[in-house]
């Protein structure tokens, strides 16, 4: 009963698989999905009892991501320099309009010298000076070295023993008196001002002489002395500068033969006019 059966069920698959393979294959249309072959495929597959490992999908191929080309920056703006800034800048002026502060000027003027107590024979004469002045500062203080060149006159009397008549001489000394003063001033160094001049002075002895005639100093002693001087006066705005009037005394306090002394009998006082303007203009 088995084998009837067995070859039975061998004969019918033969038969299916034969009609199968003879089965006229239609081509496939154009609007039909090309699945025959891979059916036909799969019933081999089935009927033997061949399992068809799957394929494994194909990875897909990643394409390099692109990034967004940066949008490139603008070129920042240069700073413009100012054309003001590269031009030198002025140098700071004074008051007065002066580029430093620092005015030159010339005095000139008489010589007369007191006497404190009255000198046997001696009367005094009318000398003159000249000289140039510097000044530095516009405020009210500043700085003024002089140089100054002055001459003393005096009218020596001298009685003859002989004939008993009176020899009359004129008697002068020259020096170089250098005075490094303190100028207080009034106002603005734009205005009239009124002034004060304070300091100390040196001088030195160049020559003396009597009627016109040069002395000999060789063996002189105390050439050199030195004092104090003081003086008022006024400076009238003139011009780009100022017209300066001004009365001078000295009190001497020594000199390089008989050191320091305050017992002198002699004021020399000077009456001055100069001029004054400030270094580099305005």
């Amino acid at each position: 009963m088995k084998t009837p059966y067995f070859l039975a069920t061998l004969i019918s698959l033969t038969t299916s698989f034969s009609l199968a393979q003879t089965r006229p294959v239609t081509p496939p249309s154009s609007t039909t999905q090309p699945t025959s072959t891979n059916r036909q495929q799969e019933l081999y597959d089935q009927y033997h009892g061949i399992t068809k490992k799957p394929a494994a999908p194909a990875t897909p191929v990643q394409q390099p991501t692109r990034q967004p080309s940066r949008p490139a920056e603008p070129p920042k703006p240069q700073p413009v320099e100012d054309m003001a800034s590269r031009q030198p800048q002025a140098a700071p002026r004074s008051s007065d309009g002066s580029a430093s502060g620092v005015r030159i000027g010339v005095r000139g003027g008489v010589t007369y010298q007191i006497f404190t107590e009255t000198v046997t024979g001696i009367e005094p004469g009318v000398g003159f000076v000249g000289g140039l002045v510097l000044n530095f500062g516009a405020g009210t203080f500043s700085f003024q070295p002089e140089i100054n060149y002055t001459r003393y006159a005096a009218t020596v009397k001298i009685p003859d023993i002989f004939t008993g008549q009176v020899i009359t001489t004129k008697n002068a000394a020259d020096v170089v008196e250098i005075p490094l003063l303190l100028k207080i001033a009034s106002g603005t160094a734009n205005s009239t001002r009124f002034f004060v001049n304070v300091g100390p002075y040196a001088s030195y002895l160049l020559n003396t002489s009597v009627d016109g005639k040069n002395q000999s100093l060789d063996g002189r002693e105390g050439r050199f002395s030195f004092g104090a001087a003081l003086g008022v006066g006024t400076a009238l705005k003139t011009g780009p500068g100022h017209l300066t009037v001004e009365v001078r005394g000295l009190y001497p306090l020594g000199n390089s033969d008989g050191g320091f002394s305050t017992d002198s009998r002699v004021i020399p006082v000077q009456a001055t006019l100069g001029y004054v303007f400030p270094l580099g203009g305005r």
